[in-house]
């Protein structure tokens, strides 16, 4: 074990420890019942599933164009493929991430592969069909080819990030400072290049010269206020910071934070620049800092549908992992023997210990899922079954629980007025008023208590009084809380009889 720990920028340390990473990524996967993210990883993954036959989903914003066609050839052999990509994206993320430590002459870089692998909101989201991973996958590209001084193949990778996903603009807006600094003013016209493309693209095929910002479904939420996404504290993901990089993250992040104030203070007094500083100041805090404080902001103000999500965060978790290492590398520059040891042992040890509980994770020898089960999809195979039962499989199924479509392999994104080549619709097509209620006769609707009344605004109530569809069963969920109801489901059937 001692050479695991020798202080060499060899990589048999990095692949040790990037198989450590594995290990522990294989248990949840082995053990999940379910992927991480929800309804938006499902969302993400019917982009990719179904682009092939509705083109125009290659350019929707909402699906994240990049995303979108990077997974479709995975999502055709269905979502455990995409999961598999993920997987694959992060480890890949770890081990760039490691590569631009080691290019920027970091002491032990092997320890970046656990900083950023074992923050808690890359396990809670990497086994998933979340954007976020692939993003993550890109911005340690960025950063190994800037570090490389790669300059212009990394900014024109960098124009990209706002079709990756939306704060993407954000941290195209901090490279600005590196780039004036490091006189690279010729390549800033280049930030613009993946935009202009994207819209040259969109303009061919809608027509429309400002595709990108008139179909951005954030700034089309603002301007239309059909959407309210709640709002927060501004410093929510401060005090969230346990479930996203974790203490021993968090505690490194704010040291280099320290010692790059302390940089500054030797640049005043006009000491010789340390170019590893020089990128933490100029790179590194910028884009981390840029990209929290939007997110604070736009969580505190209650726009662009943030919601507060924390798994956000797994977009820049490169930068921080390598923020995190700087402090680590900074105090091992000291030279004391012990004192490098510890810190070894700490972030080996740490990381690993501290993962699981900000994951909300058992730990892989508890026997538990990694993952459970997302509640309504229990009663909704319940309810699926009824319906078989019934004979009514083959009718048109109305739902809001996009995992119902993964599952089913249906197509939610068909149109037009051919009802034949439909085998799903979502909750939101029942028209409120009754007279202009179109869905076919004998569609069955499954009505749960969460997403239909949320995002469907389909009340119980409505439904019931609704001469328009007859009640066939339901399904309680059974919970502790005997008053707990946001899981029930219903079955209906559209008749005019």
């Amino acid at each position: 074990m001692s050479s695991f720990f020798k202080s060499n920028r060899n990589s048999s340390a990095a692949i040790i420890a990037l198989f450590g990473v594995a290990f522990v990524y294989l248990w949840v996967a082995l053990t999940a019942e379910s992927g991480g993210g929800g309804q938006d990883s499902w969302n993400h993954y019917l982009f990719a599933r179904w682009c092939h036959n509705h083109p125009k989903l290659m350019l929707d914003l909402w699906g994240k164009p990049f995303f979108t066609i990077f997974a479709s050839p995975f999502a055709q052999l269905g979502i455990h493929a995409v999961y598999f990509m993920n997987i694959m994206a992060t480890l890949l993320t770890a081990w760039i991430t490691y590569l631009t430590g080691r290019k920027m002459g970091m002491r032990n870089p092997w320890m970046l592969i656990l900083l950023f692998g074992f923050q808690p909101i890359v396990l809670a989201n990497f086994y998933s069909a979340l954007t976020e991973p692939t993003n993550a996958l890109v911005i340690s590209l960025i950063l190994y080819l800037i570090v490389s001084k790669k300059y212009a193949t990394g900014v024109f990778l960098a124009s990209f990030l706002p079709l990756i996903r939306s704060e993407g603009m954000i941290l195209v807006v901090t490279l600005l400072p590196f780039l004036v600094v490091n006189k690279q003013l010729r390549k800033l016209p280049l930030l613009l290049s993946g935009t202009f493309v994207f819209a040259v693209i969109g303009a061919f095929i809608s027509g429309e010269w400002n595709y990108f910002f008139e179909h951005n479904p954030y700034i089309r939420f603002e301007r239309e206020g059909i959407f309210d996404p709640g709002k927060g504290d501004f410093l929510h993901y401060f005090h969230a910071q346990s479930e996203i990089t974790g203490f021993w993250v968090s505690l490194m992040v704010i040291i280099s934070f320290l010692l790059v104030t302390k940089y500054i203070y030797s640049r005043y007094q006009k000491k010789a620049p340390s170019e590893m500083s020089n990128l933490m100041f100029w790179l590194m805090f910028p884009m981390f800092i840029g990209f929290a404080f939007a997110h604070s902001f736009i969580w505190w103000a209650g726009i662009l549908g943030s919601h507060g999500l924390l798994r956000v965060f797994v977009v820049v978790a490169p930068i921080i992992a390598l923020i995190a290492h700087y402090s680590i590398h900074t105090i091992m520059h000291l030279d004391v023997r012990r004192l490098n040891q510890s810190l070894k042992w700490l972030t080996t040890l740490g990381m690993f210990f501290i993962v699981f509980p900000g994951a909300h994770m058992p730990y892989p020898w508890q026997g538990k899922p990694s993952i459970a089960m997302y509640p309504p999809i229990i009663q909704f195979n319940k309810a699926y079954s009824f319906i078989d039962s019934l004979g009514l499989s083959n009718n048109i199924i109305m739902h809001q629980l996009p995992e119902v479509n993964v599952y089913r392999d249906w197509d939610p994104f068909v149109e037009g007025t051919d009802m034949s080549k439909y085998k799903t619709l979502y909750v939101w097509s029942i028209d409120p008023e009754i007279k202009n209620d179109w869905i076919p006769d004998s569609t069955v609707v499954i009505w749960d208590n969460l997403h239909a009344r949320r995002e469907a605004y389909q009340r119980l109530e409505a439904m019931v009084a609704s001469p328009n569809y007859k009640e066939l069963k339901q399904f309680p969920y059974k919970s502790k809380n005997p008053n707990d109801s946001i899981f029930n489901v219903r079955v209906f059937i559209k008749s005019m009889k």
